[in-house]
């Protein structure tokens, strides 16, 4: 009998433990006019991409995620770089604005968001220097500068990678920025992370990607 009570409290703890990393959590907002559908996508798992109704540029869903989870609302299951919104359950209500930018009620993902503009701005990008004229030293002296413009910069935003790294090391938004530019790195995920093993390095956005 203390054997089957032991048992018991043992699956009890279990299953207290798997519900408390379990949060509902209410997601509403504001779209563009020319967006006409919308998913939502929880750790990638595009498998089960949940497609979102839009009514009057508006929608509103609620869903129950795991706390660590990142929800990814775009309207399209792929390129998760190109999201309009990545959000990290850390509230039960999160207001979104497409046409703003804006994020309400959740302070990751506005923090996610932030760190996320400040490397795509550090990126060359579509940089390029235009050349007006035929001659052909100017266009390739332009596009040799263009090159070495465009490393500078890349290098800057590596750098900017690897310091956000550090700085959010004690919350799962390295791995977002992992999945995003860790093409950047030769070294993959291993060279961002300097060789350092980290929580976020497990977490499932970046499962078989290492």
């Amino acid at each position: 009998m203390k054997r089957i009570t032991i048992l018991m409290s043992a699956l009890l703890l279990a299953a207290l433990t798997i519900s408390a990393k379990t949060v509902k959590v209410t997601i509403d907002g504001t779209l563009s006019s020319y967006i006409s559908k919308l998913y939502l996508i929880v750790d990638e798992d595009t498998a089960n991409a949940q497609f979102v109704p839009i009514k009057d540029g508006k929608f509103s869903v609620t869903v129950k995620v795991d706390r660590n989870s990142f929800i990814r609302l775009y309207e399209n299951k792929q390129w998760p770089e190109r999201a309009f919104f990545v959000l990290i359950p850390d509230s039960k209500h999160i207001t979104v604005n497409q046409p703003a930018g804006t994020i309400e009620g959740s302070p990751l993902s506005s923090e996610l968001k932030m760190t996320l503009d400040m490397i795509n701005r550090e990126g060359p990008g579509n940089f390029h220097i235009d050349v007006f004229s035929q001659d052909k030293e100017a266009w390739a002296q332009a596009r040799a500068q263009e090159r070495q413009i465009r490393s500078r910069m890349e290098e800057s935003q590596k750098q900017l990678i690897r310091r956000m790294i550090e700085v959010n090391s004690n919350n799962n938004i390295p791995a977002w920025i992992a999945l995003c530019f860790k093409n950047l790195f030769p070294g993959g995920i291993d060279e961002m992370a300097q060789g350092k093993s980290a929580k976020w390095r497990n977490h499932p956005v970046l499962k078989g990607k290492q």
